[in-house]
C-alpha cells in the first residue's frame, strides 16, 4: 500500500512541474481553459514524455520507499500534493477568484465601426509560437543563427509595431498565452479567461455570445470567411469560436477527411504538415478570388508548436535544435507562399497580417538556446495597410491591441480607436499598457469581474 501511494505523491509531485516545462504554462487560467473545452485532436507524444520522465521516477522512488509506515506514505501525499498545487498556480488563482475587479467596467469599450466604401481580401497567418526571440541579436532578436531570414527582411519592409527601434512585439498577458487565447486576443480584443463554473464548451454551449468579434464583422459586410488549420478545429474551442463568431467554413483535419483531399487514415504530427497546409491554402485562396465578394482566409500553423516541432521530409537539417530547423522551415514556406501571393491578380488588393499566435511554450528549448532576460514578444507585419501608423515604434501593447488594428488595417473606422481592451496601434491614443502599468493590467484581468463574465 505504501508503494502506491508514495508512487501517486511524488508522480503528482513531479508531474506538476514537469508540465509546466514541457507544455510552458503560463497561469492555472490555462489549465482551467482547457479542462473546459473539447482536447479532440490532442497531440499525444506528450504521454510518452509525461511516462519517461514522470510516472517512471515517481515508481523508483516508490520502491525505494516502500518500506515506511502507511502513515508517513500519507503524509507524502500530502505534501506532495501542495507542492503539486503550489507549481501550477493554484493557489494565488483561488485568492484571485475573492478579489472583485471592476477593471472590465472601466476599460472595456463597444465602439461604433465604420464600414470602408472599398472592402479589401484579408489573409491572416498565424504563426505558430512565432515570437521575436527568433530574431537575431543584431535585428532585434535573441537568436545567434538566422533562423528567419525571409521574415526579417519582410518585417523590415512592412508596417510593424514594436516596443523599441527594432523588430518588436505584442506583450502575451494572462488569457493570451495559448493558440485559441491568442486568436481570442487579437480578433476581439479579450483574454480568455473561464471560471471553474463555466459549463464546457461544446458546439452548442455559447461562446463569448456577447462579444462582437473581428469574424462577426466581416460577416456582416458579406466576407466570405474560411479558418484552415493542420489539426482538428475541434481541440480548444476553435471549432466553437469561428463557427459562432464568423460561421467559418472551417478547414481542418476533419473536414478535409470528408472531403477526400487527405487520405481517411492519413496523420502527421497534430495534423498534416505545413507543407501541405500551405498548398491547401494556395488552392482554396484561388477559389474565393473568383468570387465577387471579398475573402477573410484565417490560417494557423503547426510545425513550430512545442516541445520539439516537427520535421517535414523538406525540413533541412541546418541547426543543432530541432525546434531551430522547423522554425528556418516554416521562414522558407512562408517565403514560396508569399512569394505564389505575389503573382496573383488580387495581391495588391489584399491585406497581409503576419503573426505569432502567442510567445512559444516550448520551456526548455528557449532556457537552452535563449537569455533569461531577453524581452520575449509576439512577432507582427502588417502587409498592404489602407492607412499608415502615426507612430510605429515605441509602443507597449498586448496581443489584444491587434483586433482594432487589423480592423483599421482593413479600411474600417473605429470611433474612439478603442475595441474590446484594445487600441488601434495606427492611432495615437495610449495602449492599455502605456496608460497603465503592464504588471497592473495582468493582475486586473486575473481577478474576479461579473462583468467580465457576462461577455463570456
Amino acid at each position: 500500500m505504501s508503494l502506491f501511494i508514495v508512487t501517486l505523491g511524488l508522480t503528482l509531485a513531479i508531474s506538476s512541474k514537469w508540465a509546466y516545462s514541457y507544455f510552458g504554462l503560463s497561469s492555472f487560467e490555462q489549465i482551467v481553459y482547457h479542462i473546459k473545452v473539447p482536447l479532440e485532436g490532442t497531440n499525444t507524444q506528450f504521454i510518452f514524455g509525461w511516462i519517461q520522465k514522470c510516472l517512471l521516477p515517481g515508481f523508483i522512488f516508490g520502491l525505494i520507499f516502500s518500506w515506511i509506515p502507511i502513515n508517513i506514505a500519507k503524509l507524502i501525499l500530502l505534501l506532495c500534493f501542495i507542492y503539486g498545487l503550489c507549481q501550477i498556480h493554484f493557489f494565488s488563482y483561488v485568492f484571485n477568484q475573492f478579489k472583485k475587479t471592476d477593471f472590465f467596467d472601466k476599460y472595456y469599450v463597444e465602439s461604433e465601426i465604420i464600414s470602408p466604401e472599398k472592402k479589401m481580401n484579408f489573409i491572416h497567418i498565424y504563426l505558430e509560437s512565432m515570437e521575436t526571440t527568433y530574431a537575431t541579436k543584431e535585428d532585434g532578436g535573441n537568436a545567434d543563427e538566422n533562423l528567419l531570414p525571409y521574415l526579417t527582411q519582410l518585417t523590415k519592409d512592412s508596417i510593424s509595431f514594436s516596443q523599441n527601434e527594432k523588430i518588436g512585439g505584442a506583450r502575451v498577458l494572462t488569457g493570451t498565452g495559448w493558440t485559441t487565447g491568442g486568436i481570442v486576443a487579437s480578433t476581439s480584443g479579450l483574454p480568455l479567461i473561464f471560471s471553474l463554473k463555466h459549463k464546457f464548451c461544446k458546439n452548442k454551449v455559447p461562446f463569448m455570445p456577447n462579444v462582437n468579434t473581428l469574424g462577426d464583422t466581416l460577416e456582416k459586410d458579406g466576407y466570405n470567411r474560411v479558418f484552415m488549420i493542420g489539426s482538428d478545429a475541434t481541440f480548444g474551442g476553435r471549432r466553437s469560436y469561428f463557427d459562432q463568431h464568423g460561421h467559418y467554413d472551417i478547414q481542418d483535419t476533419v473536414s478535409l477527411k470528408e472531403e477526400g483531399v487527405l487520405d481517411k487514415d492519413y496523420h502527421e504530427f497534430w495534423g498534416f504538415e505545413d507543407d501541405k497546409l500551405f498548398e491547401f491554402a494556395k488552392e482554396k485562396i484561388l477559389r474565393l478570388s473568383k468570387s465577387s465578394k471579398p475573402f477573410d482566409f484565417e490560417m494557423l500553423t503547426v510545425d513550430t508548436h512545442h516541445p520539439y516541432g516537427y520535421q517535414s521530409k523538406n525540413c533541412k537539417n541546418v541547426f543543432k535544435e530541432s525546434l531551430s530547423n522547423s522554425i528556418y522551415h516554416t521562414d522558407e514556406n512562408l517565403k514560396d507562399f508569399m512569394e505564389w501571393l505575389k503573382k496573383q491578380d488580387f495581391y495588391k488588393d489584399t491585406v497581409i497580417v503576419i503573426q505569432g499566435d502567442h510567445t512559444s511554450m516550448a520551456a526548455e528549448y528557449i532556457h537552452d538556446t535563449y537569455s533569461s532576460n531577453y524581452d520575449r514578444r509576439v512577432w507582427n507585419a502588417f502587409i498592404h495597410s489602407r492607412v499608415k501608423p502615426k507612430k510605429e515604434k515605441n509602443r507597449d501593447f498586448t496581443t489584444m491591441d491587434f483586433y482594432p488594428t487589423i480592423l483599421t488595417a482593413l479600411g474600417y473606422k473605429i470611433k474612439g480607436d478603442k475595441l474590446g481592451l484594445g487600441t488601434n496601434l495606427f492611432g495615437d491614443k495610449p495602449t492599455l499598457t502605456e496608460e497603465i502599468d503592464a504588471n497592473r493590467v495582468d493582475k486586473e484581468i486575473k481577478r474576479n469581474s461579473t462583468f467580465y463574465r457576462r461577455l463570456m
